[in-house]
């Protein structure tokens, strides 16, 4: 089986995505699954597009989007399978057409979900579902297949070195780790009640004292780590730390217990809780029965090597991928789909060309419109302002 990864490409304090992409690619490659991989980011590096802007694109026929459409079908010719790896860029109008089984995948629910997911799951064959509490509600969008498939890890994520001997026996000096923002909503007031309980942790992100973690320096920090909370701005679990943590010999204690029992054992290979305060007194605990984190921590790191790593996580997807081929609808399939689309839209892509330099013209009023208005409201404070 033939399989298009289709992968994002930003830059972020982790890393660059493409880079990450084409090594997990590579490692799939040795172990003998026929996988290539097409970059579905715009002007990359960059983010994704809001399903608001990719419509109004595919509507008017847009240039840069329709290009990449174009170069994707063709890309796709000997193909059996198109995973869209994160949910990006793909209008449904396109995707109902092509020849190929279409996959979904998503790691961004519930937060990006209305602009995200919602306005396209249903047009793909298939969605693998990132988050394990959310399988349910793409179902309730009128997706017909949609089963959980793990993240797992990603190449660069973890040690490799790393034996069971190193956790149950090595020695770890930073009692708590945790690799994330602060400033987020959600997590504030968690987060301050984790830095009150534990002023001597070592926190990275944005909004922290510390700041994030130089770039380099992230592995070396995991292989000290004795604990790593894991907190999530809503439903889950999902994100890489439920799956870095473990398989860099760190004792996980994470949120979303309700589900976290799907992913790994619970109290053996994992500790869940619910409220910030459990969270602080399971820390407490583990940090000083240090025998139990160990091997907590060990079963931990030997789930996620077996069930988890790069390549056992990308068979899960195939075996789910392969379950489903034989239920695809048959339906009517295009072919030149963007070249079509950009025929319909000529009389729209027009318009939008000929008004561009009106609506820079605007912009740059309304721009300078909001300054003077912000410059005389604080010319009016100053002069209501009460003097001595």
């Amino acid at each position: 089986m033939k399989v298009l990864h289709g992968y994002p490409y930003y830059r972020s304090a982790t890393g660059d995505a493409e880079q990450i992409a084409l090594r997990l690619i590579e490692v799939l490659r040795q172990h003998g699954y026929d996988v290539d991989g097409f970059c579905l980011t715009l002007n990359p590096p960059g983010p994704h597009l809001t399903f608001r802007e990719l419509d109004r694109r595919w509507r008017r026929g847009d240039r840069e989007l329709l290009s990449m459409y174009e170069k994707l079908e063709e890309r796709l010719e000997g193909c059996d399978v198109l995973l869209n790896g994160s949910g990006i860029n793909l209008h449904p109008e396109f995707v109902s057409r092509l020849k190929v089984f279409t996959v979904f995948q998503c790691f961004d629910d519930p937060e990006s979900s209305a602009i995200l997911s919602k306005p396209v799951a249903a047009a793909y064959d298939l969605c693998l579902v990132g988050n394990v509490a959310e399988v349910e509600t793409y179902r309730s969008w009128g997706v017909r297949y949609a089963e959980w498939a793990p993240l797992g890890l990603l190449p660069g994520s973890y040690d490799p070195t790393l034996r069971e001997i190193d956790i149950l026996e090595g020695r770890r000096d930073i009692d708590l780790l945790m690799l994330i923002d602060r400033l987020s909503p959600p997590r504030r007031e968690r987060m301050d009640k984790m830095a009150k309980a534990f002023p001597d942790g070592h926190f990275y992100g944005r909004g922290w004292p510390r700041g994030y973690l130089p770039v380099g320096q992230e592995l070396a920090m995991l292989r000290r780590a004795k604990i790593g909370p894991n907190f999530h701005n809503s439903t889950g679990p999902i994100n890489l730390r439920l799956f870095q943590l473990p398989a860099n010999g760190v004792m996980q204690i994470c949120d979303n217990r309700k589900h976290l029992g799907v992913v790994y054992e619970l109290d053996k290979e994992v500790v869940g809780f619910e409220t910030v305060e459990e969270c602080i007194d399971l820390c407490r605990y583990y940090l000083a029965h240090d025998r139990e984190r160990r091997e907590i921590a060990a079963a931990g790191w030997r789930r996620v090597m077996r069930d988890y790593n790069e390549v056992a996580a990308f068979a899960w997807r195939m075996r789910i991928i392969e379950a489903h081929l034989p239920c695809r609808q048959v339906r009517p399939v295009e072919t030149a789909i963007a070249i079509r689309q950009r025929d319909r839209t000529r009389w729209p892509r027009l318009r939008h060309q000929m008004l561009a330099p009106f609506r820079v013209v605007v912009n740059a009023v309304l721009t300078i419109a909001r300054r003077v208005v912000g410059y005389l409201r604080r010319g009016f404070k100053c002069q209501s302002a009460p003097h001595d």
